[in-house]
């Protein structure tokens, strides 16, 4: 069995830290062995009825793509 891919999600406290987040996962791609498949953020908050926003976070989601499904030139006949 070999591994495809890896989904991470992570938490930022801020929408810098989550920008940098992506920036480092792009950056550790070739050294750790693969390719960015999808990198982004998604802002979060939590309200409270006639408060307003109480909390906020940006949810930030990476995959790591290690391998294809398909070895180069399986399948294609010989």
């Amino acid at each position: 069995m070999k591994l495809l891919k890896v989904t991470y999600e992570h938490r930022a406290y801020t929408e810098d830290e989550a920008k940098d987040a992506i920036l480092k996962f792009r950056a550790k791609a070739a050294e750790e062995g693969y390719t960015v498949g999808a990198a982004g953020y998604t802002y979060k908050c939590k309200k409270k009825k006639n408060i307003g926003v109480v909390a906020e976070a940006w949810v930030v989601k990476c995959v790591a793509i290690y391998e294809e499904v398909w070895d180069e030139g399986e399948g294609e006949g010989k």
